[in-house]
């Protein structure tokens, strides 16, 4: 309760909920009239990616034994990732360094990317290069 000569603490807004989805969305439930998908009756949709759409649920599928199939095929995906995180993480070291390597990627795709843009104009890109290293 604020006090008689002070002003009333102004309210805040309400803040806007966000899903915890990573960005994915929905996977589309709807066939074409044709064909009915929806409740799915195989272990992977067609066209479904773990990448792009949120997980499924239990009431998504027919049958119990086709959902945790699914899941099952789900927690295989995220252990290859988790597996090529490691290896990565065992190639490259520290965080910083793994920052670094991919840095360094990037400008060498962004390299070729220039060589071969100058190459299409003409340019000896190699002699340009050698060129530059001698003056150095």
């Amino acid at each position: 309760m604020a006090k008689k000569n002070q002003p009333a603490k102004p309210t805040k807004a309400p803040k806007e909920k966000r899903e915890k989805s990573g960005g994915r969305i929905d996977f589309p439930k709807i066939g074409n009239k044709d064909e009915k998908i929806y409740p799915f009756d195989s272990v992977m949709p067609p066209e479904f990616d773990f990448k792009t759409h949120k997980t499924l649920k239990k009431k998504d599928f027919t049958a119990d034994h086709l959902y945790f199939s699914h899941r099952a095929a789900e927690a295989r995906f995220k252990a290859e990732q988790f597996d090529a995180q490691a290896e990565e993480a065992k190639k490259l070291g520290s965080a910083k360094d793994r920052g670094k390597a991919k840095r360094l990627i990037k400008l060498t795709e962004k390299m070729a990317e220039l060589k071969e843009q100058l190459a299409g104009q003409g340019i000896d890109v190699e002699k340009l290069l050698a060129d530059s290293a001698k003056e150095e």
